[in-house]
């Protein structure tokens, strides 16, 4: 069992990133622990993978890294989840989702619930949560993780129909939410709320229900942060960007690392976006790195 204590839980997908010549650990989860990891915030993953050689692989690497795989399940019917990714000229990713593997169907076993009650943050989206298996999984976590600041990265892939769904419910277990400028609009109309400005609708979130943090990244453009007295913005780094894969992840893995710190609103923004930035400038969601580096990248941005 564990000699330290836990406090960063990413739970739902785990996944290979595959593109056309390599392939990168992926899931947005699983890149929110890996970069927390990588701050010093102990971390770990729930998740599941397919009993076959990319699952073990997936296993290995995320061992490898440091991160606990105790709770990342075995599937012995379907196969581990992969992401095929396309990058264009700008080094912006599409993507192309499997469908019915192994984290559809993650559990919540007896190891689960022993762990949702010792947590101190958890990370979830709403990718998973587009089967009924683990969405109800990820639910029961929630509700379970009594002590955990519970940060809802909204990480739309699923129709606005479905979203109706699995939104409000997501909302209601939230502490923190953090969404795309194209997700501020989205999530609008499946709350319908769409004639709000942004201020507006932020202000309906936090007060609707009960957050204690909005967070909007706008890729190049930087980001927006808003508590329920305050809201700041920050231009994005002027950075060479080689491919923005998880950028948004590594956002929140940062704002997390400054909110667990109790960091004021404008520290939580700058660390975030410094986080971000660099990891735009490497291949990949999860690259290598630790506060030094991030330390000197703030000093000497490439651009």
């Amino acid at each position: 069992m564990h000699t330290k204590k836990i406090t960063l839980v990413g739970i739902g997908e785990v996944l290979w990133d595959i593109y056309h010549d390599q392939r990168h650990l992926g899931g947005a989860p699983a890149n929110v622990v890996m970069n927390a990891h990588q701050l010093g915030i102990n971390s770990v993953l729930v998740s599941r993978v397919g009993d076959d050689g990319m699952g073990k692989e997936l296993a290995r690497t995320l061992a490898h890294r440091g991160l606990d795989t105790d709770y990342v399940q075995l599937d012995r019917k379907k196969g581990t989840g992969t992401v095929l990714v396309a990058l264009d000229i700008k080094g912006v990713p599409s993507f192309r989702c499997s469908h019915d593997v192994a984290f559809d169907y993650l559990a919540f076993n007896t190891k689960t619930k022993e762990l949702a009650p010792t947590v101190d943050a958890v990370v979830f989206g709403t990718l998973a949560q587009r089967s009924k298996t683990a969405r109800q999984t990820i639910l029961d976590f929630l509700r379970a993780a009594k002590k955990a600041l519970k940060v809802f990265d909204v990480n739309a892939r699923a129709s606005e129909a479905h979203l109706q769904t699995l939104v409000p419910a997501s909302l209601e277990l939230a502490d923190v939410v953090k969404l795309s400028g194209e997700e501020v609009d989205l999530l609008a109309r499946v709350l319908r709320r769409e004639g709000d400005t942004t201020p507006r609708f932020v202000d309906y979130l936090i007060k609707q229900y009960r957050l204690k943090l909005v967070a909007i990244t706008h890729g190049g453009q930087g980001c927006e942060l808003f508590d329920e007295h305050t809201s700041c913005r920050l231009r994005a780094l002027p950075v060479l960007i080689t491919d923005t894969t998880g950028a948004g992840d590594a956002f929140t893995a940062g704002m997390i690392h400054q909110l667990l710190r109790k960091a004021p609103l404008r520290e939580i923004a700058e660390f975030a976006n410094l986080l971000a930035g660099f990891l735009c400038t490497q291949r990949g969601a999860t690259p290598s790195f630790d506060l030094h580096t991030l330390k000197a990248f703030r000093t000497t941005p490439p651009s």
